[in-house]
């Protein structure tokens, strides 16, 4: 499975703070979903380092939302 993905990478200019949008955070777990719908936890630590989108989430969220959306 590729862990890139570059639509969701974005350039932080000057240190500038990047603020996602909530539809932004739940189109990527969604993308992520239709890739594996249970991560393990060590895959949930991978794309919380590799998708700069998730960075402020912390794991046990994502692991209740992939909870919450298999249900």
């Amino acid at each position: 499975m590729a862990m890139s993905c570059t639509d969701d990478k974005r350039v932080m200019d000057n240190g500038k703070y990047v603020r996602y949008k909530p539809e932004q955070v739940v189109e990527a777990l969604e993308r992520l979903y239709h890739d594996c719908s249970k991560p393990s936890s060590i895959h949930r630590q991978q794309l919380i380092k590799e998708y700069p989108i998730l960075s402020n989430i912390e794991p046990s969220q994502i692991k209740v939302w992939f909870q919450n959306r298999s249900s």
